[in-house]
């Protein structure tokens, strides 16, 4: 039996029946028809749904990143400068305290080195290396650690002008030169006049690993 057939039968059971049996079939197929129509508005709503609050976190993020932008570009532009003053480091520090306490009219006396690696760049680079058992001599791009250099030094008889001066000088310049440690024993009859001093000095930079 075709479509059409089995559609003139249905039609024709349908005129059979009675207004009231006619009136209930109706109500029957709008009944289903709404039904679906629900059933579907409630399912496309819920996906609008989220889709708005999707949309609304992600506007959220952008404005946060771009609210953000500047002074990440800022604090970059700062990282930045002070890589290149650790890789350009060249300070001696010796040199450079004895010229600055010779201009302050100080005499240091002792000298004691120190130096440490700070970061673990290299170790970890060649760990990971040696995992993956890709190491090669002279391959891939210079593991670079920061290393920091000291001197302690001892002075006497010096005033506290003198002193408040040579760090001064040390510390504002352009290398990465601080006083990391400073000791003071005064005079008794006079406490602007600095019997010992016992100071470390350090400058930082940026060394290849070795």
């Amino acid at each position: 039996m075709s479509e059409q057939s089995r559609f003139a039968n249905m039609m024709q059971s349908f005129e059979q029946l009675s207004n009231r049996e006619k009136a209930l079939v109706g109500g029957l197929v709008a009944g289903v028809f709404i039904t679906i129509v629900v059933l579907m508005w409630m399912v496309l709503g819920n996906q609008i749904s989220e889709l708005e609050q999707k949309n609304a976190a992600i506007q959220s993020t952008l404005s946060q990143v771009m609210a953000r932008k500047d002074t990440f570009m800022r604090e970059k532009s700062r990282l930045d400068a002070d890589r290149k003053r650790l890789e350009k480091n060249e300070v001696k520090l010796v040199k450079l305290m004895e010229d600055q306490a010779g201009a302050q009219g100080i005499q240091i006396e002792e000298f004691k080195e120190a130096r440490r690696v700070l970061t673990e760049n290299a170790r970890r680079s060649k760990k990971k290396s040696n995992a993956a058992g890709s190491e090669k001599e002279g391959g891939g791009p210079k593991v670079k650690d920061l290393v920091e250099e000291s001197q302690t030094v001892t002075i006497h008889n010096l005033t506290l002008d003198q002193l408040a001066r040579f760090m001064a000088a040390m510390e504002t310049r352009n290398e990465p030169v601080k006083v990391t440690r400073l000791n003071i024993q005064t005079q008794q009859a006079d406490r602007t006049k600095l019997r010992e001093v016992r100071m470390t000095v350090a400058t930082y930079r940026m060394e290849e690993a070795e």
